[in-house]
């Protein structure tokens, strides 16, 4: 199995968080703070749920010695239970929470890490995945706790049009990359990582225009 950094730092891995980045900004979008919530619950859950599998996947290997065994089972269910919190209904909680989370994380990476010989490439893979997909959403629903004026609706309707048309070529860029073999997608990581920057900052303009992250 490779190491947890060179599967993140792949270029299909690389493309797969700048998809999911890309897809919880759009799908974050025209939501309103709760339905963000709801819909980062919702990726915590089937985070849960792959987890499960590849917890069981692990439990399988034969390769491990029994405290190896027992301290990534260990790893995998305090990131579960970090993943089980109820929503955070305040800023500093939720920064808490992200701050948990990602402690737990690592330690499943040191685990994971520590058993690359007994474990299949399909777990270290697996997990990445959905790592980077449960960040991405809270990423995206942190815009939401951004505390600012109502604007005038034609200041979210610009600012949303102007994200539009960024997510629209960064898909584009993409599936472009997708498409192309290693080596030519490699050329092009650089546009797909400042695109990804620009995509950030545009979403959090739009919530910084729009004034709608002020729902409580």
């Amino acid at each position: 199995m490779m190491s947890l950094e060179q599967i993140r730092a792949s270029v299909k891995s690389q493309m797969d968080a700048w998809q999911a980045m890309a897809q919880a900004f759009e799908k974050q979008m025209n939501l309103g703070k709760r339905e963000a919530f709801d819909r980062l619950e919702q990726q915590k859950q089937m985070f849960r749920e792959g987890l499960d599998r590849l917890r069981s996947e692990a439990e399988r290997s034969r390769g491990m010695i029994e405290s190896q065994r027992q301290a990534l089972t260990t790893a995998f269910d305090e990131l579960r239970v970090q993943l089980s919190l109820g929503r955070a209904e305040t800023r500093d909680l939720f920064t808490a929470q992200q701050k948990a989370l990602q402690e737990a994380i690592s330690k499943v990476d040191r685990e994971l890490n520590r058993n690359l010989e007994s474990l299949t490439d399909t777990v270290g893979e697996g997990y990445v995945r959905w790592v980077d997909t449960v960040k991405a959403e809270y990423e995206a629903a942190s815009a939401h706790f951004a505390e600012t004026q109502a604007r005038q609706r034609e200041n979210w309707q610009a600012a949303r049009q102007t994200f539009e048309k960024q997510l629209e070529i960064y898909h584009n860029q993409l599936a472009e990359a997708q498409k192309q073999a290693v080596e030519q997608a490699q050329r092009i990581q650089g546009t797909l990582a400042a695109g990804m920057d620009h995509l950030r900052d545009s979403f959090t303009r739009l919530f910084q225009v729009s004034g709608k992250d002020g729902e409580k």
